[in-house]
């Protein structure tokens, strides 16, 4: 996520040990897992809940109306049925002459 290497990882430590010290650099580095943590799962309870709420107005949107769902998709039939049916009444309306056998 954060694309930090090892080398920056050892810099933050040292820095952490020189400005907090040997007794509060485990307590400060605990804290903060926990700080990540916490951030972490509000973060996805977020997500989580943006998710529930658009799934939600989905369904009020379809119980509105329920036969649009069939509708919708009885006239996307129609569409591509009507789409191909031109092709093949082209093709049985007017045989050429070179398909008739001899």
């Amino acid at each position: 996520m954060f694309d930090i290497g090892f080398l920056e990882l050892m810099v933050v430590a040292v820095l952490g040990l020189l400005v907090l010290g040997p007794e509060r650099l485990p307590h400060a580095a605990r804290s903060l897992g926990l700080m990540i943590g916490k951030v972490r799962r509000t973060m996805s309870n977020i997500q989580d809940d943006l998710e529930r709420h658009a799934r939600t107005e989905e369904l009020r949107e379809k119980l509105k109306d329920p036969y649009a769902t069939f509708l919708d998709d009885d006239e996307q039939k129609q569409v591509a049925n009507s789409a191909a049916e031109p092709d093949s009444k082209q093709d049985t309306a007017a045989p050429s002459d070179e398909s008739k056998p001899s």
